[in-house]
Order: structure tokens, then C-alpha cells, then sequence
């Protein structure tokens, strides 16, 4: 019987090794028209990308954010836009988000 996906602070340190090396699964995506939202009880972890991408919307886990009370980083304001910045293949984005919505490019998004 499979298990239910959950954060990995709740797995053991096998599980959670397991996860980050895509255990869990991924998500081969470059679908612009919509949010991408992580699986119940998980968010993405890794977004390694394919082909460059830039994103429309990249929102980090909120309890977690640095800083701040988390939520949606803003594209548009304040120099911590994403929207103009290429991120070439060949890199992997390591965090903790709830969804993203890709502007343009590929990714293998991996939950955790």
C-alpha cells in the first residue's frame, strides 16, 4: 500500500534521503496556462531545470520563508522579480514551494 505523501520532516532520514533523490516521484512540465500545485501534504522541493525557464509564479511554502510571512514572491517589485531572470538548464532550484506557474521553459519538478 503506498503512503501518503508528507512533509519531509515527518519521514525517517532514510525517507527523506530517498525523497530528495526523487523517490517520491517528479513532474515533467512546461505547461504555461496553468499553476502547478504540489501534491497533497508535500511541496515541490527541486525544480531542475530542462530547458531555460523563467516563471510567472513562484510561491514558497509560508511558514517557512525567510524573513517574512511568506507567501507569493512578488514579480513584479522591489528587485526580487523572477519574471526577467533566465534560469538555464542544467541548474536545480532547491526550496520549499507550494506551486509555480512557468513563464516560458521546461522543468522536472520533485515533491517532497
Amino acid at each position: 500500500m503506498a503512503k501518503e505523501p508528507k512533509g519531509l520532516h515527518e519521514f525517517t532520514v532514510q525517507e527523506a534521503q530517498n525523497a530528495t533523490m526523487g523517490q517520491a516521484g517528479a513532474l515533467l512540465t512546461n505547461d504555461t496556462g496553468n499553476d502547478i500545485t504540489a501534491p497533497t501534504g508535500a511541496v515541490w522541493v527541486a525544480l531542475q531545470v530542462i530547458d531555460d525557464v523563467t516563471f510567472t509564479t513562484l510561491t514558497q511554502e509560508t511558514n517557512l520563508w525567510y524573513g517574512s510571512a511568506g507567501g507569493a514572491i512578488d514579480l513584479d517589485s522591489n528587485g526580487d522579480s523572477t519574471s526577467t531572470i533566465i534560469f538555464p538548464s542544467g541548474i536545480t532550484l532547491y526550496g520549499r514551494w507550494t506551486n509555480f506557474r512557468l513563464a516560458g521553459g521546461t522543468i522536472i519538478a520533485y515533491p517532497g
